[in-house]
């Protein structure tokens, strides 16, 4: 027993003989860092100092072995504050930067720190060492002068890389009602290309490019813009540096002569708007080969690109689709930015929605118009301006012709009339437009924008004022019909206009045409005396669109109608719009069937796409 007691107090020492031996093997091999991450206040650049905050950055650290193999590596160095890190004996490398730096950002408020520090790590011993970081980016600082505040409506300087895509491109944001007008950015260490343009009282604008090269990290560049009272843009900047420091004080001359000239103006319509510049000079030496128009939403900083087309010593060109009733900026510049004219504001159209076109709304009229159906509200609606009754209505027909006067006396007619069956939207209404033989004339089922104004004996007829006000442009009339024509049985062939394109006996035709004035006021039409508008010749006529003559047929159910508008001139804006339905095409002539019934719903005003152009 005494034999075995001795055996494994023997094998226990040996045991912890082993232990204590590994444990000799582990500090021979193994040594321990404790690290500090610190900012310099000495850098080599005055103003390039370590911010107040700077303890508030978020600083990634990586240690690297001499192989160059990352064996620690840590987002935030606060994690490892305090800590002891274990590493290997042997030489390493501390990185320590800022956290998310890409190497091309540039920002307003963002400097890049970066530090690195070899060491020497001892097996057995600690060591406390602190890796210093400094400004590893370029600052860059805009001073403007007063005399520059007192001459300009506006400043403004970008700054871009030499070679695209090498940082970010930033735009300072000089405010020249400020007292003192100083910014501060950050770039990474490439080339640099400076653009500034100034806008003098007279709106006209200068601009001009410079480069700064031999960029590295840690230098500062102070841009100082003054007054000249002309300069040659060829000519260098100048420049004062200061070597101990690195400190390069640029100093820029900026005159109160425009170097570029460009009258700008734009055509805003409810969903883009045409471009238009004149007058485009520039001075020698700038390339205008590569002009475009840019613009954007007012308040808002990027912007967008628009073809620039030479034609007839006029760039012109054209927005993609805008919103409506919104203020835009619009400016010209070629691809370097070396030339920029001053931005002009422009606000779209409001795209004026066509009163009352799903024909839902419907009341009878007061006093003689008791029985006489209008599309319209009863009493008026908060915001709205029309009302059902004579010369207050948006839409009026031939209704008042067939229910007043001595057409009641033999029993009221309403050839246009509310329709809650046959409808295109359910729950809805449509407007029915039969047309019918009234004691001894035909009336053809008809809705226009205007007023009837009386019948009139001899000639037979009536006096109507076509067209209510409206200063929108839209591109297209767009609804729904539901069509079933007659034999044309009323009327004669005499009295229809030489190119009638049909006749008694033959199948009537329906008539849908819309058309947009500048006349400023309505037109009168007597149809009994043949006097209606000329819409091909007329010149306050600028836009017109009709349902094709091969449309206006027997429909199949409910059929989908789209008329575009054409304009003759895009610059005009119209001030009354003509839109007329009618069962009967040549209902004005008092020819048609009274057999045929049309009924119209849901028609809206489209603004989108680009106008179709009179050829």
């Amino acid at each position: 027993m005494k034999y075995i007691y001795n055996i494994l107090s023997i094998l226990c020492a040996l045991c912890l003989f082993a232990c204590t031996a590994e444990d000799n093997t582990l500090n021979d091999s193994v040594g321990y860092l404790r690290l500090t991450v610190g900012g310099s206040n000495a850098t080599t650049t005055k103003a390039a100092t370590l911010p107040e905050n700077y303890t508030g950055l978020q600083i990634a650290v990586e240690i690297v072995d001499a192989e160059g193999v990352s064996v620690q590596k840590t987002d935030d160095w606060e994690e490892w504050k305090g800590e002891q890190i274990k590493l290997k004996a042997g030489t390493y490398t501390i990185k320590a930067y800022s956290y998310g730096f890409d190497g091309k950002q540039s920002a307003m408020a963002a400097p890049y720190y970066y530090g690195s520090k070899q060491i020497n790590i001892v097996a057995g011993k600690e060591l406390n060492e602190t890796v210093v970081c400094s400004l590893a980016n370029v600052k860059m600082s805009v001073k403007v002068s007063d005399d520059i505040k007192a001459n300009f409506n506006s400043f403004s300087v970008s700054v871009n890389p030499k070679t695209p895509g090498a940082c970010d491109p930033l735009s300072f944001n000089i405010d020249l009602t400020k007292e003192a007008i100083t910014d501060t950015a950050y770039f990474p260490a490439t080339e640099l290309v400076v653009n500034y343009s100034a806008t003098n009282k007279k709106n006209q604008t200068n601009s001009a490019k410079r480069e700064l090269t031999g960029v590295e990290g840690n230098d500062h560049y102070i841009l100082n813009f003054t007054l000249a009272e002309s300069v040659d843009v060829n000519d260098p900047v100048s420049v004062v540096v200061d070597p101990t420091m690195h400190t390069y004080t640029y100093t820029f001359q900026v005159s109160t002569k425009p170097t570029n000239k460009a009258t700008l103006s734009a055509n805003a319509w409810a969903k883009f708007a045409y471009l238009n510049a004149e007058d485009v000079t520039a001075t020698a030496g700038t390339d205008i080969s590569s002009l475009k128009f840019q613009y954007r939403k007012q308040g808002t900083q990027d912007w967008k690109d628009a073809t620039a087309t030479l034609e007839v010593e006029n760039y012109i060109g054209k927005t993609e689709e805008l919103e409506v009733s919104t203020t835009y900026e619009c400016r010209m510049v070629n691809a370097d930015e070396s030339f920029v004219t001053s931005p002009i504001t422009f606000t779209t159209e409001e795209a004026t929605e066509l009163y009352n076109g799903g024909f839902d709304n419907w009341a009878y009229g007061t006093g003689d118009y008791k029985n006489t159906w209008f599309a319209d509200f009863a009493e008026k609606q908060e915001g709205l301006n029309y009302v059902a009754g004579f010369n207050t209505s948006f839409w009026d027909s031939g209704n008042i012709g067939t229910s007043t006067g001595t057409a009641a006396m033999l029993g009221a007619k309403n050839p246009t009339a509310p329709e809650e069956t046959i409808v295109h939207t359910p729950g809805g209404k449509a407007a029915k437009l039969q047309s019918i033989y009234v004691a001894i004339q035909f009336a053809a089922g008809n809705i226009y924008t205007g007023n009837y104004q009386e019948t009139i004996l001899n000639p037979m007829g009536a006096r109507i004022n076509w067209g209510q006000p409206f200063t929108s442009r839209p591109t297209a009339l767009h609804g729904w019909i539901q069509y079933s024509p007659g034999t044309v049985n009323r009327g004669k062939n005499e009295n229809l206009p030489d190119d009638a394109t049909l006749h008694l006996n033959d199948t009537d035709q329906n008539a849908i045409y819309i058309a947009l004035s500048d006349k400023g006021s309505q037109y009168e039409i007597k149809n009994g005396e043949k006097k209606f508008i000329d819409f091909d010749n007329d010149p306050n006529i600028i836009a017109y669109g009709e349902l094709p003559q091969g449309e206006c047929i027997k429909t199949d159910g409910w059929k989908e109608v789209n008329i575009p508008l054409v304009y003759r001139a895009i610059d005009r804006k119209p001030t009354h719009i003509i839109i007329v339905f009618s069962a009967s095409k040549y209902g004005d002539y008092f020819v048609g069937s009274d057999k045929s019934v049309m009924y119209v719903d849901d028609f809206e005003l489209i603004y989108d796409g680009e106008p179709t152009l009179w050829e």
